[in-house]
């Protein structure tokens, strides 16, 4: 049957909208096996992090040794520089220079802290081409000014590139896992147990899947639990056999990247990217999540002792520049349309 031109100018906008309610759905769910989403958490704003030499929080790890301090890094393009910041007031205490004699930072994306060493991942690869991706290790350097000669642990992957902006390293002898970043999910990736700086070491894929846009993950201090986040949610799987043990729906941030269980477990924080980032505290739990009444939002994110319920802004903003284009597509349509 013969398409009438009517027809045809409907065609097009009524695909793309049809794209956006499948890509929405996708986005609000960033689920890898299907399970329904939690409930939107509460949560506190700890402290925003001031320092305008941190842009791109890219990952986030606490001290175990040092009262109220946690690591970040920034993200690709910055220089190889861990910052040491007081939770309680985001306030920068020290600086670290990491110093390799024949690499340095490209894209860091996650950081560890296990055993007073801490991980930093260079291993984001937004278009899978890199061939120097590696994972550093220094001693946790505290809240002082140094420069530090890391240990540079090469890293490739089997079948070929992969953009992981999330690892987990277990607190005892074990693999560190690394985990891809994909939109529709990524896999969990393992590591030798025993790692070596002098030759490439290989990633293998397993059949644990993650959810879309996965951007940081955690050991629990026993190995029991792996904490992982996106940018909508956040995960509690058992480490043994990867089930689902719980969903928390995150607050909106502007780009969510980072989550690290704080000293006493009880509690967790996630950071973003951005000037003036907020840390926010979450309750950590190990057990299925209930669902809970519903209550008025709390006071907006500029009051730093706010407590409130949020979604994160992957879904709103995935939703956003979706009907920006369609409205693009659809008045460049009207206006090459004759008269």
């Amino acid at each position: 049957m013969a398409m009438t031109p009517r027809f045809r100018r409907l065609l097009i906008p009524g695909l793309l909208v049809a794209l956006l309610v499948v890509v929405l759905v996708a986005a609000i769910s960033g689920r890898a096996d299907g399970a329904e989403p939690g409930e939107p958490v509460d949560f506190t704003e700890v402290s925003r992090i001031g320092d305008d030499r941190i842009t791109e929080s890219s990952g986030l790890a606490v001290s175990r040794k040092h009262r109220d301090l946690a690591y970040t890094i920034n993200d690709s393009g910055s220089s190889a520089t861990v910052f040491a910041i007081r939770i309680s007031t985001g306030k920068v205490v020290g600086t670290t220079t990491v110093q390799h004699p024949t690499s340095t930072w490209l894209d860091t994306e996650a950081m560890a802290l296990r055993g007073g060493t801490l991980w930093v991942a260079d291993t984001g690869d937004n278009f899978r081409q890199r061939t120097d991706a590696a994972l550093y290790a220094i001693d946790e350097p505290g809240p002082d000014n140094q420069t530090v000669v890391p240990r540079r642990y090469p890293v490739t992957y089997e079948g070929g590139p992969q953009n992981v902006e999330a690892i987990a390293v277990p607190p005892r002898p074990g693999r560190i896992l690394l985990l891809t970043k994909q939109s529709a999910g990524g896999v969990v990736l393992r590591l030798p147990a025993e790692l070596r700086e002098n030759r490439p070491n290989v990633a293998t894929p397993t059949s644990r899947k993650t959810p879309g846009f996965t951007s940081d993950a955690t050991y629990t201090a026993d190995g029991r639990h792996v904490l992982m986040r996106s940018y909508t949610a956040a995960e509690v799987r058992e480490a043994r056999t990867w089930d689902l043990i719980r969903t928390d729906v995150l607050p909106d941030q502007q780009l969510g990247e980072s989550i690290a269980l704080e000293d006493s477990e009880r509690s967790y924080l996630i950071g973003s990217e951005g000037l003036g980032s907020s840390l926010l505290r979450i309750a950590f739990h190990t057990d299925a999540a209930t669902p809970s009444p519903t209550t008025t939002p709390g006071p907006s994110s500029g009051d730093s002792s706010k407590e409130g319920r949020g979604f994160s802004v992957g879904a709103s903003g995935l939703l956003g520049g979706l009907i920006a284009l369609v409205a693009v597509i659809l008045i460049a349509r009207r206006r090459a349309r004759p008269s």
